[in-house]
Order: structure tokens, then sequence, then C-alpha cells
């Protein structure tokens, strides 16, 4: 890309060489190269008189149809490519990283600010400025500078939100050059010093999100749409997978979960082109209402559990909520009374499950309870598939591990796998599944030893044939996992097993109780329907998991 110097040379900005020489020429009067020179004279052609639009379009091309502004920042950008990184860092001072982002808010408050008359910003000419600003990204300016040019963005992508789409593109831009920042300070600069998390928080802060959010309905070009498509998914994918940080970005009444909430409710609609999103952000919100309660739901301490029963009489009712330890968010109980009485015999297991799950465990039970909870048919029907009498893991990846694709969990419906607990410790792990949790539980030791797999063998080792089965939730988010533990009553799977025939080990009780069906059935019952007969069977089914048919029928 061969380009006049100061001194009328021709140098080529395509070789590092051609790149530092031009910055060197720049810099010959001592003064920054870019703020006192290159962008004084593109802001020349930026406020431009507006008194005749149509003759200020015209001045502004070029006999090649690219437009002198478009040009000016391709001579800008090159530099920023080819330039050595050393000497970049060297004139790039921190006072002038602020100007240059001050400029590109300028620009597009210019561009946004003729609604009435058109713009002489030519969408070309916007768009290869964003990619300037990409570039200088790269530079890791300091994280103020980063967060004070977002917060200009943002104010002034708010002023535009009557930006009409015959305005050549000015909505595309806007919005493509928020996205862009928010891509290149997460995945460039996010991990240097700043947790990807904290990122967010940042993003979320300076108005950054909701503005990306209330300017998904503007139209975009089809120059970059293909990657930026990607990059928009990748955005708010990995956004769903920071945990911990969605019940500050979107509780209720925080305008990044109003501008979502009006999306998902139809007052703001996607352009064709942003369509793609709806799933995703649906399921961001699906997963912000399961993440953002607390272990308990409800305020009395109560939560209910339909398939659980009282840890220690081991009584279970469907329509009753059962009181939850308040340490581990684990044991559930019917009364205070069978709380205290369990309290010898649940203390050291409270400890363990506590440490197993550190500070955050409410919000993976919040996490884990509402899944299970929403998709219990689904999950009962996979268990009864593999349900042997033993326990049982239950494994939800909320990861996107970089994958422009929704996690299997936020899928709909969502993708998730049961198996037996025991392949961690009466298994070779040779013959372990290619699966996260082998890869990640053990980070490089035998996964039969990892803290959690450990933990998982006490609460077992702690039950002493009770007549509760295990559940163990492995949930990944944000590329690390976790255990959550539920103890479920076996009597609910021997339903399942009964009523449906699923398990070879059950076709005998059910053949058994078929026989017994009809035996009374042809004694005492001859004159009923195929339908009350029906429920005769379901009764007998019934009578034989409370053990007291043998005692009725001996």
């Amino acid at each position: 890309m061969p380009q006049m110097s100061p001194d009328g040379d021709r140098i080529n900005l395509a070789t590092q060489k051609g790149a530092n020489a031009y910055i060197r020429l720049l810099q010959k009067d001592g003064m920054p190269p870019f703020s006192s020179k290159l962008l004084v004279y593109i802001n020349h052609y930026i406020h431009k008189p507006q008194n005749n639009i149509e003759e200020v379009r015209r001045q502004l091309q070029v006999d090649a149809g690219e437009s002198i502004l478009q040009s000016l920042y391709s001579t800008l950008r090159c530099i920023f490519i080819h330039a050595s990184n050393d000497l970049l860092q060297e004139v790039v001072t921190d006072t002038e990283l602020r100007i240059i982002f001050n400029h590109f808010v300028s620009l597009m408050k210019c561009a946004i600010s003729r609604k009435n008359k058109g713009i002489v910003i030519d969408e070309a000419g916007v768009h290869e400025a964003m990619l300037v600003m990409s570039n200088v990204l790269n530079l890791n300016p300091s994280h103020d500078t980063i967060q004070e040019f977002l917060k200009s963005l943002a104010d002034t992508a708010k002023s535009a939100a009557n930006v009409s789409p015959q305005d050549s593109g000015v909505g595309y831009c806007l919005c493509h050059t928020m996205i862009e920042c928010f891509y290149y300070s997460i995945t460039k600069h996010g991990t240097k010093k700043i947790s990807i998390e904290k990122r967010f928080m940042m993003m979320h802060k300076t108005g950054m999100l909701e503005q990306v959010l209330r300017h998904i309905h503007l139209p975009w070009t089809q120059t970059t749409n293909s990657e930026m498509r990607e990059k928009m998914r990748f955005n708010f994918i990995t956004l769903a997978s920071s945990t911990f940080s969605l019940s500050n970005m979107f509780k209720a009444g925080s305008p990044s979960r109003d501008a979502l909430v009006d999306i998902l409710e139809g007052r703001i609609k996607p352009c064709p082109e942003n369509e793609h999103m709806m799933e995703i952000l649906q399921a961001l919100k699906k997963f912000i209402d399961m993440g953002l309660t607390s272990g308990n739901p409800d305020s009395d301490g109560y939560i209910p559990k339909h398939h659980f029963c009282c840890r220690k009489c081991k009584k279970g009712d469907p329509t009753r909520k059962l009181l939850v330890c308040a340490n581990c968010k684990e044991y559930q109980y019917c009364s205070r009374e069978c709380q205290v009485a369990d309290w010898k015999d649940h203390k050291e297991q409270c400890k363990i499950i506590s440490s197993a799950l550190g500070s955050k465990r409410e919000k993976f039970h919040a996490i884990a309870t509402k899944f299970t909870t929403e998709h219990k048919n689904s999950i009962y029907e996979a268990m009864t598939k593999c349900y042997d009498g033993n326990d049982l893991v239950l494994d939800l990846d909320f990861s996107n591990d970089s994958s422009p694709e929704l996690p299997p969990a936020f899928r709909n419906p969502p993708e998730f796998e049961i198996f037996p607990a025991d392949i961690f410790w009466n298994r070779e792990k040779e013959k372990a599944p290619d699966h996260w949790f082998f890869k990640d539980m053990g980070g490089g030791e035998p996964y039969y030893t990892d803290e959690k797999i450990k933990n998982m063998k006490k609460v077992l080792d702690s039950r002493n044939g009770e007549r509760n089965f295990t559940l163990f939730i492995f949930m990944k988010l944000s590329d690390t996992p976790y255990i959550v533990t539920m103890h479920i009553p076996k009597m609910t799977m021997e339903d399942e097993y009964l009523l449906n025939g699923k398990s070879k080990s059950c076709q005998q009780d059910r053949e058994y109780i078929r026989q017994k069906s009809d035996q009374i059935l042809s004694e005492k019952f001859k004159d009923l329907s195929v339908s009350e007969k029906e429920n005769v069977f379901k009764m007998c089914t019934e009578m034989v998991r409370k053990d007291i048919w043998d005692k009725m029928f001996s």
C-alpha cells in the first residue's frame, strides 16, 4: 500500500520497514504522530460545512470510488498493523491513546447527528475507522482508558436510539463498533490483568452491555456479517457462562435486564441479520432466572422437593415442603424435631458437603434445583435406563468451550448425560468415556484421587445402607466443574420401574403383580371393564411397593 510521505516520497506501508519509516517521518517535529498529524487531517473531512450535502458527498469521492476519509483510515490502520510493536508502544502513549479513542467517539457523534439531512460520513469510512479501533485495542491500553472509552461510546450509542435504517448503515456501524470493542476487551486484553467476569461487569457498568442489546434492531450490512455474527454469539454465550456475575448484571431493575426483557417481550425486534441471537438471549434469560435466586427459593426457609423424603423419618409427601439444612443446603426434614434428632449423625456429613461445595454452593443448588425441577420428566426417563439400584451422576455442561454454539445444557431441549457414579472408583480409567469431567476433574491426577471425587465417596460411605440413592450433579460453569449432591428415595425409581417395566430386574416383579392381579380379578372382579382392570393393576402395584400385598393375600 504505497503512500506519499510528508516529504513527498512514496513509502510502502504494507511492510514493517515502510510503516516504521512513516511513523519516524511524522515524528520529525517531536509532536505525537497521530493526534497532531493524521487525526487532524481526518477531522478536516469529518467536519465539513453541511450547506449542500450532495455536493460535499461528491467532493469526498476519489476516482477509484474510495472516499478520502476511508483512504485516510486505511493508512492509519496499515500503520498499526505493520509497524513494529516496540515502536508503537513508544509513540502511542496513554495520552495519545485517549485522544485516538476520543476521535472515534467524536466520529460516531458526528455520524448520527444529521438524521434530518443525511450523512457525509459514509458507511465505508466509518467501517474502516472501526477496524482501526480494533487494532488500537491490541496495544493493550490501560483499564481506565478502556473504561472511559466504553462509557463515552455507550453514551453516544444511547443518544443514537432513533437512528433510522436509511442512514447508510450508521446503526450497523455503531452496533459493530460496540461488539468489536466488547470482543477484543474480553479475548485480547481481558486475560492479562482482569478476569473475564470482571470484564463483563465493566461492560455492564459502563452501559455498553445495555447498548449492545438495545441496538440489536438496527440493520447490518453484508460486509463482515458472517464474522461479526460469530463474535456476537460467542460474547453472549460466554456471558451466560459467567455464572456469578449474572446476578449483579441482570438483577431486577438493571438497565441490562430491562433491555433483555424488552427484546424477549417483543418491544425491540432484532433485524433479520440478528434474529439468530434470539435463542441465545432466551437461554440467557432462562439461566439468569435459574441462578439469581439463592439455594432457598422460598423466603420461609422451605423448599419443595417433590421426590425427596425426610432425612430422619424417611417419610415423603409430594404435597408438603421440606425444611432444608441451612449450612449444607443438602438434607431435608419434615419438621424441626427430625432435623434436631438427626444432627448427631448429620454433623460430619454436613462439613464434608459444605467443604465440597464452597462459598458459592447456594448458587449451585439454585441452578441444580431449578434445572432438575423444570426437566424432571426427561431426567427421570434417562435415569431409569441406567439405574440398577446404585448411585448416578447427572452431567450438565453450561460452558461454551470457545464455541459460537449454545452449550449442551442451554439447548432446547437441553442435552445432558446420566451414568453410574461408581465409574470413578470401580472401573478402569482407560474405559472412561471421553467427557469433560474426566479431563477437568482430576487436573492431571487419576480422577478417583481428586478431592471432589473423594468427597463423593465419603458421602456414599456415610449413608450406611439408607433407603436413598445419591444423584451427583456435575455442573461445568465457566469452564470449572462443580458437584451438587441430591439424595432421592429408592422407591421413587422403583415406582418408575414397576409402572414402566424398563428394568430386567423389575420384570419379574411386574409379572408377579400381573399374575396376582389376574388371580384376584378372575375370582372377585369378573365383571370389570378393561379400564377398571387397569386401575386394579395400578392398585396392586402400589400394594406391592408398600409391602402389604403378602399380608393381605398370603
